[in-house]
């Protein structure tokens, strides 16, 4: 029998199978060819030709029939018909026959973040998966301040969702805590540290290890900032070059933007990785004479290239600050933003 990298959906309600088959090979860069049946005839005879690597069925469908297969990973999606339950995938894991089981009726980019996680669980050694280049240059934009309280977080996330009519945007955050509500994952989610554990991994594999961490926030992608802070303050200056540039070669984003923090290694060296950087600051007295300390510093250890590419910025002060999810509002601040990103 052919091993072959495939992703195969069985399912006999045909209008998902068309849907979630359709959504599935709308993304790019997934590690295997796409391909749907609705009958166990048309099963049997595809897995008759190949053995897939992951083939993913529904309770209602699912048999002993289709366990023999031969998939690399059996993925169940728990559809009501009360065979199985969903549970944590990684305690649902069956490791006789790489069987887990998922929730049918969730957003489509979350069964695909599930199956992602399944499938990326056994490749820490894989060294075939291949990567298709990004077809586009990403653009990186830093944002970050020697200074607290000058809604850094708010102009980088707004500024990522206002971008989002010119291309595909991913947001990291660095800072030490995560002060938004609507970034937090659900318990138990992969986040910034966990996915940083993989960067010495083959490519291939941090890649999907990547893919299987991002959350959306309308249509902005983001990788869920680490639970603490000090997590991040032990990766080398290296290593965070090399997570930004697989990220620009592979991921498919037009724009990456970087909240930053003077707590993580390197900065000035990450700084100098982007091509426009945002400064923000205040107009009251501490925040000029802090700002002019660290230009300072960017002048003493050569670093202009990075000064000469920054925008200083002094956002407008607000009663309340927008809310990052649903329609972006209106506004001084929101107004302002708009005004600072022209031309990106």
């Amino acid at each position: 029998m052919k091993n072959e990298r495939i992703l195969v959906l069985y399912d006999k309600d045909e209008e998902y199978a068309r849907l979630m088959c359709e959504y599935l090979m709308g993304c790019r860069n997934l590690p295997w060819k796409i391909t749907a049946c609705t009958a166990e005839t048309d099963l049997m005879n595809i897995c008759g030709r190949v053995s897939p690597a992951v083939l993913v069925t529904t309770d209602s469908c699912y048999s002993a029939a289709v366990e023999r297969m031969g998939a690399e990973k059996l993925v169940i999606l728990s559809d009501g018909s009360g065979k199985r339950n969903p549970t944590d995938i990684s305690r649902d894991v069956c490791t006789e026959h790489s069987m887990a089981v998922i929730e049918k009726y969730q957003p489509a980019d979350e069964t695909l973040r599930a199956i992602l996680e399944i499938y990326a669980g056994d490749l820490a050694g894989d060294e075939d998966l291949s990567l298709i280049p990004s077809g586009e240059r990403t653009r990186v934009i830093g944002v970050f301040s020697p200074i607290r309280r000058c809604y850094q977080t708010t102009f980088s996330v707004l500024m990522g969702r206002m971008l989002g009519p010119k291309g595909k945007v991913l947001y990291l955050s660095f800072e030490f805590c995560e002060g938004c509500d609507e970034l937090i994952p659900p318990e138990g989610a992969g986040n910034l540290s966990d996915l940083m554990y993989f960067i010495k991994s083959p490519p291939g594999v941090f890649s999907l290890r990547f893919r299987s961490m991002v959350r959306k926030l309308g249509d902005l992608d983001y990788i869920p900032g680490a639970v603490s802070g000090t997590e991040l303050q032990e990766i080398p200056e290296e290593e965070w070059k090399t997570f930004i540039k697989r990220i620009c070669a592979v991921e498919d984003y037009s724009y990456v933007i970087l909240d930053l923090s003077e707590s993580i290694r390197g900065i000035f060296g990450i700084l100098r990785m982007c091509d426009r950087v945002y400064t923000l600051t205040r107009n009251d007295r501490v925040a000029v004479r802090k700002l002019e300390s660290y230009e300072n510093i960017l002048a003493m250890y050569e670093y202009s290239d990075v000064m000469e590419k920054s925008i200083r910025c002094s956002p407008p002060s607000v009663n309340r600050v927008p809310p990052f999810s649903g329609d972006i509002p209106g506004g001084e601040l929101i107004d302002y933003i708009r005004e600072q990103i022209g031309g990106i």
